[in-house]
């Protein structure tokens, strides 16, 4: 991507589609609307996986759902894994209850395919929550990598939603995953912002985008 803020805005400001949706770019970081963020994942050199953490739980969830089908109507093949312990992006996007999903993958005995689901709403596809029991697995994080990494040959964009989850836990699976990292707070929390921003630095991961809410004009809704 590009090597600062100052010269992604001029990027983002020749080619994104929704001008208006672009914040200040600041030397701590830049701020996206979710059809912003669609836009800059959409550039030419953006990484294929995107870690989004929602420090705010479902709401920020709600955001990334929306952003999934922002890209998909782009144009963009796109998949949202759903990593929350919650399953909001699964209760918004999924067509039924109860399918399979990354936890059946990962701890089940499922196949890949059987865990890979049409939105409800759109072209994007979505990987539950899923039911099975998280039990102690070696090599999890292993099983998992390899999983991201077919999804990525597979998808032009791979969406990790996280939720709330711990973040030290989160970058510990991104030592194994070469991905873009977006927090998600469409409340814009300030306090909230400058502590996880806080963390990720303190943990070595500085380039970061904030996506707010939706604005006047975006083009899909959860």
């Amino acid at each position: 991507m590009a090597d600062n803020p100052k010269t992604l805005r001029k990027a983002l400001r020749e080619n994104a589609t929704h001008l208006d949706d672009i914040d200040d770019v600041t030397e701590e970081g830049f701020s996206l609307s979710v059809n912003g963020v669609a836009d800059f994942l959409s550039m030419r050199g953006a990484k294929p996986t995107v870690a989004l953490l929602s420090p705010s739980g479902d709401d920020g969830s709600t955001a990334t759902v929306m952003l999934a089908r922002s890209i998909a109507e782009l144009g963009r093949s796109i998949v949202l894994v759903d990593m929350t312990s919650s399953g909001c992006p699964t209760r918004l996007m999924a067509p039924e209850p109860g399918l399979p999903g990354v936890a059946d993958l990962l701890f089940g005995e499922v196949t890949f395919g059987e865990t890979i689901h049409h939105d409800r709403l759109s072209n994007a596809h979505i990987v539950p929550q899923g039911s099975a029991q998280a039990l102690y697995a070696v090599g999890i994080i292993e099983r998992l990598s390899m999983v991201l990494g077919a999804l990525a040959d597979t998808y032009d964009t791979v969406l990790l939603e996280f939720g709330s989850a711990d973040i030290e836990g989160v970058t510990r699976l991104l030592k194994y995953v070469d991905a873009e990292i977006v927090v998600s707070l469409p409340d814009a929390d300030d306090a909230v912002f400058v502590h996880t921003l806080s963390q990720l630095r303190a943990l070595g991961y500085a380039d970061v985008v904030t996506m707010g809410g939706p604005q006047t004009g975006d083009r899909s809704a959860a």
